[in-house]
């Protein structure tokens, strides 16, 4: 774990596995009365085709949450 904000954010190293290098992950949660915002920021990535990758990942996680949740 980097950094923690209560109620707003996480920052933590990670590691995929099948990777030789590190990542920076922040997780960030904002709302306003009915409406959340859930946001993913990666740092450190090797170059333009891994980032590619890694927002793809990313919005599969948000899709399947929004399916999960039956929105």
């Amino acid at each position: 774990m980097r950094g923690y904000h209560e109620h707003d954010r996480v920052r933590l190293t990670w590691r995929p596995a099948g990777w030789d290098h590190d990542t920076t992950i922040q997780v960030a949660v904002s709302g306003s009365g009915s409406r959340t915002v859930l946001r993913f920021h990666q740092e450190w990535l090797a170059d333009a085709e891994e980032r590619g990758r890694q927002r793809e990942h990313w919005r599969k996680v948000l899709a399947d949450m929004v399916a999960a949740l039956g929105i």
